[in-house]
């Protein structure tokens, strides 16, 4: 009777044994995949906004456009760094927010209207298809530069030079980008915005600018978590028109200095 009562524990025992066991092997893969998926996904941020921006290049008033935002980043992964006048783009080559990278990049072209500048044509709705490409000397200085083809409005190339100092807190913190620019014009692109065909208008004597640098400035974004789902967007920017696109009729009768900025509402989730 006690072996039957001792071979009845001992077999409560190994049950029991058997399954803890099972818990565990079944434990450890689900522990494993729970991990695994940390890193597999997509994080978004997108947002709406004003922004306040010349009318057109050289305009002496501004315009109030809508400001959308949209931003994608692996999980696990650090929000990808963009200052507010950078065109979207993603690395071909080597990795953004790493050392260095290399892409597409696409943007908007600034438009004119016909009742801006009666007289003059209209430069309307176009997009710049090119290249861009960025690199890290230091820690917290990214350098970038984009060349890029107008499809549409100017029909025209453009580029910029762009130096960011960064400060940003975690993977999803606040993120502060600030530093100057350099952009230049082919000589079509400034013809497009600053040139005045022979034999003028009535208001604005014939004017035909060369390729070159038509303006520096400087441009700051500012990205600022409210939590873990919104947050706030804000930019601002300053170009002054230089060179021969200053001396131009169109920007004599308006303005060299060119001031931009915005504020948005974000939202971000996990697809």
């Amino acid at each position: 009777m006690e072996s039957a009562v001792r071979f009845a524990s001992m077999t409560g025992k190994a049950q029991k044994f058997s399954v803890l066991a099972a818990a565990v092997l079944i434990a450890v893969p689900v522990c494993a995949q729970a991990q695994k998926d940390e890193t597999i996904g997509r994080r978004v941020m997108v947002g709406a906004g004003i922004q306040a921006k010349p009318r057109y290049p050289g305009a002496d008033s501004d315009r109030i456009t809508f400001l959308p935002l949209v931003d994608v980043w692996r999980n696990g992964e650090p929000m990808t760094i963009e200052s507010p006048d950078e065109a979207n783009g993603f690395a071909l080559i080597g990795k953004r927010n790493g050392r260095f990278a290399a892409g597409p990049a696409i943007g908007f072209a600034p438009t004119r209207a016909a009742s801006d500048l009666p007289g003059l044509p209209k430069v309307g709705f176009g997009v710049e298809v090119g290249a861009f490409a960025e690199v890290w000397p230091l820690k917290p200085l990214r350098l970038r530069a984009e060349l890029r083809q107008g499809i549409g409005a100017h029909k025209a190339l453009t580029g910029n030079l762009a130096a960011d100092l960064v400060w940003r807190r975690g993977n999803e913190g606040a993120i502060l980008t600030a530093g100057p620019r350099l952009r230049w014009g082919s000589a079509k692109y400034n013809r497009a915005y600053f040139g005045v065909a022979s034999p003028g208008t009535a208001a604005l004597a014939p004017f035909e600018p060369g390729s070159g640098i038509y303006a520096f400035g400087a441009a700051a974004g500012l990205r600022l978590p409210l939590g873990r789902v919104f947050g706030l967007y804000g930019y601002a920017g300053y170009d002054r028109l230089t060179g021969r696109a200053a001396r131009s009729p169109i920007v004599m009768t308006g303005s060299s200095d060119l001031f931009s900025g915005g504020v948005a509402l974000t939202y971000r989730f996990g697809i």
